[in-house]
């Protein structure tokens, strides 16, 4: 166990992308997010500040004026206020739709790891100092496949739980005493801790499902001789048109659709859910949110678990190509 968690270690001390990228993925999302905050802060103030104009327009004094502005204030807080359970399924969103940007960037970082990991160690011929330590060639392969399919997905988690945190204290910090303080949600540990929940579930069937696509790059890092990236990306790209071309059909881009998409389809999310036609009144319930995610069509599904067997025998070449190959 120690042996594994140290060649995990090694993964991101030599490819440093994977924590780097999405560290500053995050500040620029905290940047942007700091700037809408000051700009929508700014708005504000000028729509509070111009309310009363037409009070004094109106001939009131000054006393009159800002009760007109006090009773204004209080009208639009009334009006825009939450439901204390709404407001939790802001929390909810919010978090789901901030990990869904940290995840999508962190996808694009694992593919090009999982491309190079295994062909880098070949090209820089740091394979046979590797070779020469007490390490089998199952030990080192399963520790890329466990960085990149457990390792970060669980680094992601945490960071999208602290990007939100912080976010809270930025619009905490811009808003605190005023009107959109008073309706903006407040930190909700218990909704927090139940949205990391639901995260880990669904990063979870994510991992499961594209096994077989983390698979198949391995075997393209530990295979090719040189080019690996091209290797992944030219197929995709060639095989369509020239399956068009030759045999007029798209089974191949429709297998390749269902297998990167198909995994929102196995959760049979119930749609109903987050239709809100009738106004802010109609915002689900943060725990109709959670009730909206079936995970049992996931582990159900058998095509999952032949993407499953499919990625452990592609794991089980990658091990038995490593052994035997090290480009000397």
């Amino acid at each position: 166990m120690n042996t594994m968690v140290i060649l995990v270690k090694r993964e991101f001390w030599e490819h440093r992308s994977l924590w780097i990228a999405p560290l500053v993925w995050v500040g620029i999302l905290l940047v942007l997010f700091s700037w809408g905050v000051i700009q929508g802060g700014r708005q504000v103030d000028v729509h509070m500040n111009i309310g009363d104009v037409p009070a004094i327009e109106q001939g009131l004094d000054k006393d009159d004026a800002t009760e007109h502005v006090t009773q204004r204030e209080r009208a639009m807080r009334n009006a825009a206020a939450l439901p204390e359970t709404r407001k939790q399924t802001v929390n909810t969103f919010s978090y789901l739709i901030i990990s869904a940007l940290i995840s999508g960037f962190a996808t694009i970082v694992v593919f090009f790891y999982l491309v190079d990991c295994l062909y880098a160690e070949r090209r820089d011929r740091s394979i046979l100092f590797w070779k020469s330590l007490p390490l089998s060639d199952t030990q080192v392969v399963l520790s890329k496949l466990a960085t990149a399919m457990l390792a970060v997905p669980a680094g992601v988690i945490v960071l999208s739980a602290v990007t939100q945190f912080v976010m809270y204290c930025i619009v905490w910090l811009r808003f605190h005493g005023t009107i959109v303080g008073d309706i903006m949600p407040g930190f909700d540990l218990l909704t927090w801790m139940r949205s990391l929940f639901i995260g880990m579930g669904l990063m979870l069937g994510g991992v499961l499902w594209y096994a077989p696509i983390a698979a198949y790059f391995l075997l393209l890092s530990v295979w090719a001789r040189r080019l690996a990236l091209l290797w992944a990306v030219i197929p995709v790209i060639a095989i369509p048109p020239l399956e068009k071309l030759f045999l007029d059909s798209t089974n191949f881009l429709q297998f390749l659709g269902y297998r990167l998409g198909g995994y929102v389809q196995k959760l049979h999310v119930d749609e109903n859910v987050f239709k809100s036609d009738h106004g802010r009144e109609n915002l689900p319930r943060v725990d109709d949110v959670f009730r909206s995610f079936d995970m049992t069509g996931m582990f159900t599904s058998i095509d999952m678990w032949l993407g499953l067997a499919a990625a452990a025998a592609m794991i089980y070449a990658v091990i038995r190509i490593r052994r035997y190959r090290d480009d000397t």
